[in-house]
């Protein structure tokens, strides 16, 4: 309500009361009830309004009643407005001085101003992850710039175009990122529009030569995104003498999940929060993941290709056996997820993360996160000549080129791969 909001301002400072019960207190007094004050309020600012009106009020010969309001887009200053009461123009003044005050918050919203609607908007709209990776480009990009404290109806397209320009240099961004970064500029402009806070968004008109501005995208060495088939047979050894150690005092089934990664290319999120009712068979059904860092559980999975079917492999179904009876051993045979032994899925999630780190470095490799053993397996796949479109289908993406193109890794060896070139050509 505007007059609670009224009330909050003006009382802030005034006691070290809290402004809760100073509301309460002035609510409560004479059975006053929220719909009376705020009316009591408007009534008053009504009557502020009109005192302070600086045209007079007169009747003209036929009979309607005529003002002055002030206009800047007319030559004069003002403009008249006319009504058949004096009652309705002094109701259309009112609601002329409160659209000059909307006007005048319009015209003082910002980009940082702005931003906790547009991303609270924006959340309706698309997956979490989606979010923390904005709010995190919003930190590094936009939190200390200059312009995202100035007027949005005041920035020009020669604004925008010397500091994209400026941020595209400074972070030497490649397309890809240069995506991620512009994203938040633009629909947050498309939103101001939307809110009618200006008339047009001046970012389209915005020309950025991609091709000579932009850092060429190249893809990632292969040795850094996938493991070879020795160093999976390593890992699995790792994993295997960690389970047979039992000296993890609550995650005792993360290292069958490592395995199970491997076997399945399931992502992190989803792998936490696979329930045993999700086995059918010998597949794996795919629809649910936990969100890191709050750990809810979510009934659906990256991007919007609902429930997807995962094939189990005869490692895959011996390690949910193994982690069942571990479970059992343990009193928790009552246990909804596979995994999980103790702490929940997103602490199942926290452990797996640092088991990899864990067997990287015995394996005295490169550091790899758990999303490596996905490109792995996928890669698997690929090499094996599955078609394509099963690919996909089983990686849960949207289209092939997402899995051609961020998926595709040669899993063999530097020596290996130019071996193999070499007896190609001769």
């Amino acid at each position: 309500m505007a007059y609670a909001g009224t009330l909050k301002k003006n009382i802030a400072t005034s006691s070290s009361c809290s402004q809760e019960e100073l509301l309460r207190y002035i609510l409560e007094r004479d059975n006053l009830s929220l719909d009376g004050v705020v009316s009591d309020y408007m009534k008053v600012r009504k009557e502020q309004i009109l005192a302070n009106h600086p045209y007079t009020i007169f009747q003209s010969k036929d009979g309607r009643y005529r003002t002055y309001i002030k206009d800047p887009s007319m030559s004069s200053g003002r403009r008249m407005i006319a009504k058949s009461s004096r009652g309705k123009l002094e109701d259309a003044i009112v609601e002329q001085y409160n659209a000059m005050s909307e006007d005048l918050i319009s015209a003082n919203t910002t980009l940082a101003s702005l931003y906790p609607d547009w991303i609270e908007y924006k959340a309706l709209h698309v997956e979490y992850t989606t979010i923390n990776r904005v709010k995190k480009d919003w930190k590094r990009y936009y939190e200390d710039a200059a312009i995202v404290s100035k007027p949005i109806c005041s920035i020009s397209k020669l604004d925008l175009d010397e500091w994209i320009h400026r941020m595209i240099k400074k972070y030497d961004m490649d397309y890809h990122q240069y995506g991620n970064f512009s994203l938040i500029l633009r629909q947050e402009l498309d939103y101001a529009v939307d809110r009618g806070i200006i008339d047009s968004n001046p970012f389209l008109s915005v020309r950025i030569d991609k091709k000579r501005v932009l850092r060429a995208e190249h893809k990632k060495a292969d040795e850094t995104q996938v493991f070879t088939p020795e160093e999976l047979e390593f890992i699995y050894r790792c994993a295997e003498k960690d389970f047979l150690a039992n000296n993890r005092p609550k995650h005792k089934l993360v290292p069958l999940a490592v395995q199970f990664l491997f076997q399945t290319g399931l992502r992190l999120c989803e792998i936490a929060s696979l329930r045993y009712e999700d086995i059918d068979d010998d597949e794996i059904i795919v629809r649910r993941m936990v969100r890191y860092p709050g750990g809810e559980i979510i009934d659906s999975t990256k991007g919007t290709f609902g429930d997807r079917r995962v094939p189990l492999t005869p490692k895959a179904l011996e390690l949910i056996s193994i982690a069942r009876k571990k479970q059992k051993d343990n009193g928790q045979e009552d246990m909804q997820y596979i995994f999980v032994m103790a702490g929940g899925p997103i602490h199942l999630y926290l452990a797996i993360q640092k088991a990899f780190a864990k067997y990287c470095k015995q394996l005295d490799i490169q550091q790899r996160g758990p999303h490596k053993a996905r490109k792995t397996y996928i890669s698997e796949l690929l090499d094996s000549g599955i078609n394509i479109n099963t690919v996909r289908s089983v990686a849960g993406h949207k289209d092939e080129h997402t899995t051609f193109n961020n998926y595709c890794y040669d899993r063999k060896t530097k020596t290996e791969r130019n071996a193999q070139i070499i007896a190609a050509i001769q």
